[in-house]
């Protein structure tokens, strides 16, 4: 989606898609709780301010509906269309939601361990909004209602047993953050080694990490946060060897993240730094927890290898 540059001047914000281009909305005019406005093209010409102009179209989250807007970049429309197709998915299987809001498993305990971080209410919208990911926000995205309806028909069986699934990791996620919080409070005889620790929990389990974290990604977590664990407990009998490990875990660290945010400060997204930053992850279950072990082979010389040549390429 989105591929492609208008060749005429494009909407400044986000506009209503015009009536007379619409179909009649169930949920009001230009609100929809089912796909009743045909196909989304790549590119639409809508009128705005009294003048025709062409924009990128979108599916909106309005909550208790969705609406067409247009956007004047494809990067704009594509973060809104995410949002909203999977709003337009939790809307047309409220049966299997509601499931997951009332009856999944350990719900209550979950809230408790994540009092810290959102409410009940929140938790529950990012189970729902991860579940719905993971079943049906594969790419490429649905464009029109047949590939729409199909979609939807596809995941509806599965949507229970995601859940459960999605709810025992973040069960599990959240369990470990909970003991490790408590253990960093108690750990003010290395305030180093505890900032540092702080720090990686802190970037780990965010407010949103249910429904920002991609699943493939968030299995990993229960490892990275037991090896915290392993950490704090080998800390005390050599703190000597945990200071080395974190200097040089830090050398890498640094240069990443300097580079990260001048990224980000210039607006710009990059793969490399993205898989780097989880490298980086890795290469700290390696240097404090080895025996928890890693996916893949990584070390303080093979990760400069990688910067290195990233860096010369």
């Amino acid at each position: 989606r989105g591929g492609r540059k208008a060749k005429t001047g494009l909407a400044p914000a986000a506009a209503d898609l015009p009536a007379a281009t619409t179909e009649k909305a169930s949920g009001g005019e230009g609100r929809y709780t089912t796909w009743a406005f045909g196909e989304l093209p790549e590119l639409m010409e809508v009128e705005v301010a009294g003048r025709m102009v062409i924009g990128f179209p979108a599916l909106q989250d309005d909550g208790d509906a969705v609406s067409v807007r247009v956007f004047d970049t494809p990067e704009a429309a594509h973060e809104v269309y995410r949002r909203g197709l999977r709003r337009l998915f939790v809307l047309e299987l409220r049966e299997q939601v509601k499931f997951i809001e009332k009856s999944l498993p350990g719900l209550r305990d979950m809230a408790m361990q994540f009092m810290h971080l959102g409410t009940e209410a929140e938790l529950r919208t990012q189970l729902v909004a991860a579940t719905i990911e993971r079943c049906c926000m594969m790419e490429p995205w649905p464009a029109d209602a047949a590939s729409f309806a199909a979609r939807r028909d596809e995941a509806r069986p599965r949507i229970s047993l995601v859940a459960q699934e999605i709810g025992r990791l973040a069960g599990s996620v959240l369990a470990e953050y909970s003991a490790l919080n408590k253990r960093l409070v108690a750990l003010k005889a290395h305030p180093d080694a505890g900032a540092d620790m702080r720090a990686q929990l802190d970037a780990l389990v965010t407010r949103h990490f249910v429904e920002r974290t991609p699943f493939e990604r968030l299995t990993h977590f229960p490892r990275y946060l037991k090896a915290m664990g392993l950490r704090i407990d080998k800390l005390r009998s050599d703190p000597a060897r945990d200071a080395r490990a974190m200097a040089d875990w830090q050398s890498l660290a640094t240069p990443w993240e300097r580079e990260r945010i001048a990224r980000a400060r210039a607006g710009v997204t990059d793969p490399f730094l993205d898989e780097f930053r989880w490298l980086l992850e890795e290469l700290r279950v390696n240097l404090f927890a080895q025996e928890l072990r890693t996916p893949v082979p990584v070390s303080v010389k093979r990760l400069q290898k990688v910067w290195a040549s990233r860096q010369t390429g």
